[in-house]
């Protein structure tokens, strides 16, 4: 029994390190005082200057639509694991239109709008309405400066609850 109880205790030490592990893995959270300030004065990102706010330098941010939102207090964005490897710090329009995560379809901006079938601008919609509802706006990113997102805006304004997936 001695040697049981021994073991259940190794045990329950080793799940601790493992817990506070996983804390770290979190990534940069948002604190005003801290990070306010290092947002760019006028409000907009360039690819560069996004780039940086990845969640290991700076909380992890991600654009969509030309609108720069912070997803830090996500799980589901981690820095180099999983979404978080994939967006942050990075705009995620076409990946998001085409619903991939493959990594050439981050950050690409040689597409149209208008040019995107259907199915894809709805995705986008419903990911627009998504990152826009559940998440803080931080600014906006300039190289999508000239670029017409007003129907994304309208649809995703005019959808019913949250985004439709999959049906």
């Amino acid at each position: 029994m001695g040697a049981a109880g021994s073991q259940d205790k190794a045990a329950g030490d080793a799940v601790a390190p493992a817990e506070e592990e996983e804390e770290d893995d979190l990534g940069l959270q948002w604190d005003e005082a801290a990070h306010g300030p290092q947002l760019p004065a006028d409000g907009v990102f360039t690819m560069e200057t996004l780039r940086k706010w990845n969640g290991v330098e700076l909380p992890m941010f991600l654009a969509i639509c030309g609108k720069v939102v912070d997803v830090s207090s996500s799980r589901n964005f981690l820095p180099d694991h999983g979404y978080g490897k994939l967006w942050a710090g990075k705009d995620a329009t076409y990946a998001m239109a085409t619903v991939s995560l493959k990594a050439e379809m981050v950050a690409k901006m040689d597409f149209k709008l208008e040019e995107l079938e259907q199915a894809n601008f709805d995705a986008l919609v419903g990911w627009y309405k998504h990152f826009l509802k559940k998440y803080p706006e931080r600014g906006t990113l300039k190289e999508y400066d000239g670029w017409d997102f007003s129907k994304v805006i309208s649809e995703a304004e005019a959808m019913e609850g949250g985004p439709a997936f999959g049906s």
